[in-house]
């Protein structure tokens, strides 16, 4: 009995032109394929789910979120607070800690800025102009100079000291002078000048040690 040529693909069951052993389909040589051991289809070739599988394209784009921007933003909080195990308390303490930060940003005094303004309209004294209370030491006359000639009886002697403490001048026969240093390390005291030359005096409190003396003449304006 003469062999017979199969008239359908040994691979995918397809069926073979006649007179021609390759597969239009799958391009299987049926000729050199010979027998396949594998179960064939309605009698014939290999089952169509036996065939390699198409591998997926790796160039797939990842799902994205196809929601609406408010319903996103909305669930936001909520993941957040899931994130944070939904803690009421750490909410608080975080708000809390926010607020003070904020505070201490908006009140806190600019080095070297420009000189505040008053709540009237005015402008504010700018305080470098005044000497740091922390470094003034001792007692200071600023005016008048020692040696200083006036023509006014009734002088203002002005200087700087450490804050809070007492200025005394020193009067002879008679009652001493105080006066109390600013916050800003300045004090004044109004002195009364007799005719020629008056020697003051001036200490902090009873410190002899600190005790400065400054020499002012008085001439009376020609009459």
């Amino acid at each position: 009995m003469t062999d017979q040529k199969a008239h359908s693909c040994l691979r995918c069951g397809t069926a073979l032109v006649a007179g021609l052993s390759f597969c239009p389909r799958c391009g299987l040589n049926n000729d050199q394929a010979g027998d396949r051991p594998d179960s064939p289809v309605d009698g014939h070739g290999t089952p169509p789910d036996a065939r390699e599988p198409v591998p997926e394209r790796s160039d797939a784009r990842p799902a994205t979120d196809t929601r609406p921007v408010g319903a996103a933003l909305s669930a936001l909080p909520r993941s957040i607070e899931r994130g944070l195990g939904g803690n009421a308390k750490l909410w608080s303490a975080l708000i809390v800690v926010a607020a003070l930060v904020i505070f201490d940003l908006l009140t806190r005094p600019q080095v070297g800025g420009a000189p505040g303004a008053a709540s009237g309209g005015g402008v504010l004294p700018d305080a470098s102009a005044a000497p740091p209370s922390a470094l003034i030491v001792g007692l200071t006359i600023e005016s008048p100079r020692d040696g200083q000639a006036v023509a006014t009886k009734d002088i203002t002697v002005i200087g700087i000291a450490p804050p809070g403490l007492t200025i005394t001048r020193d009067v002879s026969f008679g009652l001493d002078q105080h006066a109390t240093v600013d916050g800003t390390g300045h004090w004044a005291i109004s002195v009364g000048l007799d005719n020629g030359e008056n020697k003051l005096k001036f200490r902090i409190g009873d410190d002899h040690s600190t005790e400065r003396e400054i020499r002012v003449t008085y001439t009376p304006p020609a009459q």
